[in-house]
């Protein structure tokens, strides 16, 4: 039997081309640069160029790349991409009934929704349905390899500059729920005017971005919020419910806490995560205090000083009252200089959220279907083409998910943390793994897997309960 290293060359190959000669060399540099990522570290998370389980590869290139007739020397290349489609479609399937519960689960919470209440609901009720929709996007989020923005994460962030140059503040305490994910962490560059050019030359600059960020939202009921108004201001609560609907006069008048908000956006700058929130303030910078202070409040008093002197100089009362019409008009001009400003702010704020947004409440859901599903085929199918042709033991199963992120990278240029066990896990629920006298896991040929998974078919379409797929993804309960 040959070693642990050793082997990693040859089953390398049976996924993609020929490994390097120095494909040993490789696997141990490899396992010390997993150690590193491996030590713990808050802000590591979400450090752009990291390690992520999604693999930015579509599935179509994948799938024409792994069933090259190069890549499957026993002429098998035609089985394995029809076994591929099957399973696919098989995958579909499972993702078309985790979307359905998903669907009914999030009903009574959408804010969206055209359809009359059928069912009321007790305040328990409403929390335990509330409870169990969070737990179905969580595992789907995972599905689709989303990773979890913790609070110490988020506050790390919040303190960061705005890649817009906006000084924006979020109070979170509005919040019920606030949950984020994000998949995906990179650079992006932008391009600003530079002071040091007098503002007429540009500086470009890498701002870290989250490629995908979802955003779950529900506010806290009036009167829960009340309550803790009154208990941190030592306040009665018509002073409460006063500060409460100042706090949240930027929210339109259909915002409810009755329902819950999803969101889900693309190319986010990491700092400006605020801007997605809807009671985001927008703060005066510190460099628009200091201008608007020299220009308005100076020309404001410039004008005040002039206008008294002319009207104690005026002798005829008409010249007087043009004097502090003048001034009234000064007065004006530099307060809509305030106001301008900061339409200028929202503005910036209004377009980013408008080029950055993806879907909102459903739509969240099936997008997310979506990429859950993608993952889990890419997932399936690189794990078939390594075990088809080489089987493994259980303690080379980590040597062979190195082998998949050396292939994926040589192949296309990506960095992956592949989640083997994830896939080996899903694969054998559904029995297409065997394992030998030895140990050694293989995978049931193509042709064969083609006509089980067929079978499996028959099987679902002839049993009384269609929703069996989904039982077995996310450990869920049939009934909301």
């Amino acid at each position: 039997m040959m070693s642990t290293h050793a082997a990693t060359a040859d089953r390398a190959a049976a996924v993609g081309p020929a490994e390097r000669e120095n494909a040993v060399g490789a696997a141990r540099a490899e396992d010390q640069v997993r150690a590193a990522d491996a030590a713990p570290s808050r802000s590591a998370v979400v450090k752009s160029g990291e390690r992520e389980h999604f693999i930015p590869v579509s599935r179509f290139a994948l799938m024409q790349r792994l069933t090259e007739e190069r890549a499957w020397p026993n002429g098998e290349a035609e089985s394995v991409r029809r076994f591929f489609r099957v399973l696919a479609h098989w995958r579909h399937l499972s993702y078309t009934e985790r979307l359905l519960r998903l669907k009914e689960a999030y009903l009574p919470f959408s804010p969206d929704r055209d359809t009359v209440r059928a069912n009321s609901y007790s305040p328990e009720e409403c929390a335990d349905k509330r409870r169990r929709l969070v737990e179905l996007l969580r595992c789907l989020l995972e599905r689709a390899n989303y990773k979890r923005i913790t609070k110490e994460m988020l506050d790390d962030i919040f303190s960061e500059d705005s890649a817009y140059g906006l000084d924006l503040e979020v109070d979170l305490t509005e919040f019920e729920e606030a949950m984020l994910y994000y998949r995906g962490a990179a650079t992006k560059t932008l391009r600003k005017r530079d002071w040091k050019k007098l503002y007429l030359g540009w500086k470009e600059s890498e701002v870290p971005v989250f490629q995908r960020l979802f955003l779950l939202l529900k506010l806290k009921p009036a009167e829960v919020r009340i309550k803790e108004i009154m208990q941190r201001e030592g306040c009665n609560e018509k002073k409460a419910a006063k500060l409460l609907k100042r706090y949240r006069r930027m929210l339109p008048d259909d915002v409810s806490s009755d329902y819950i908000y999803l969101k889900l956006f693309k190319r986010i700058p990491r700092a400006d995560i605020q801007m997605l929130f809807p009671n985001t303030k927008v703060q005066f910078r510190p460099f628009d205090k200091i201008k608007l202070a020299l220009t308005a409040g100076g020309g404001t008093l410039a004008s005040v000083a002039t206008t008294a002197t002319k009207i104690l100089a005026a002798a005829n009362p008409l010249k007087a009252a043009v004097a502090l019409l003048g001034l009234v008009g000064v007065v004006f001009r530099q307060v809509m200089k305030f106001f301008n400003q900061r339409n200028q702010y929202m503005m910036v704020l209004a377009q980013n959220l408008y080029f950055h947004n993806l879907a909102d409440n459903r739509g969240v859901l099936t997008l997310l279907s979506d990429r859950g599903e993608e993952e889990d085929i890419k997932e399936e199918m690189l794990l078939y083409a390594l075990l088809a042709k080489e089987p493994l033991l259980e303690e080379e199963l980590p040597e062979g998910g190195r082998a998949i992120e050396r292939y994926l990278e040589e192949e296309f240029g990506v960095q992956v943390a592949f989640d083997l066990y994830d896939a080996l896990s899903r694969l054998e629920a559904e029995g297409l793994i065997r394992k030998d006298a030895e140990g050694r896991l293989s995978m049931m040929p193509p042709a064969e897997a083609s006509r089980y998974i067929d079978s499996k078919w028959d099987e679902y379409l002839n049993t009384d309960d269609l929703c069996g797929p989904t039982e077995k993804l996310d450990g869920a309960s049939a009934t909301p």
